[in-house]
């Protein structure tokens, strides 16, 4: 009984914890909207960033309304690659993370193109050891290298039809 109990109250707890980290619909309205007036800001200074080291340009960005909360690399075919490497030479950060962007079928998304090139397999072992703070650690590793491009997009999910929807 005592363990059913436990289990019960951990259970509570938890669900009581995830519901104060949800955002409401208001609060993500509210930061939908101030992301939408920093983008165009971060349009209006690209020259400042091109050129300089990505650390000027995550500053901005990390003292700005978008919080980073998914990261991607931008890298190129393995298809088009001699021997079928593939070299990341970017970064597209996201607002949301992929399944709260699937569920919203919205999300934000800031590409930098960087003036580097990292052999794809290299650079994940080099992030690997970080474990939970492997985005972190990605930030950190591209800090140093030149902004080519800084881009932005409001990317919406299309509706998935069946075949017998159609």
């Amino acid at each position: 009984m005592k363990k059913l109990f436990t289990l019960m109250a951990a259970m509570l707890f938890s669900i009581a914890m995830y519901a104060q980290n949800a955002p409401t619909a208001e609060e993500q309205e509210r930061e939908n909207k101030a992301i939408e007036a920093f983008l165009p800001t971060l349009d209006a200074r690209r020259s400042e960033f091109v050129g300089q080291p990505a650390k000027k340009l995550f500053d901005v960005i990390r003292g700005s309304a978008f919080k980073i909360r998914n990261l991607g690399a931008e890298r190129t075919s393995p298809w088009a690659e001699y021997k079928g490497k593939t070299w990341i030479y970017g970064l597209s950060l996201f607002n949301k993370p992929a399944q709260q962007a699937m569920k919203d079928k919205e999300v934000y998304i800031i590409r930098i193109i960087l003036d580097a090139r990292w052999e794809s397999s290299a650079f994940w072992d080099s992030v690997r050891p970080a474990g939970p703070a492997w985005m972190e650690a990605i930030v950190r590793k591209c800090l140093d290298a030149k902004v080519k491009e800084v881009s932005w997009e409001h990317f919406y999910l299309p509706e998935r039809k069946t075949s017998s929807e159609k």
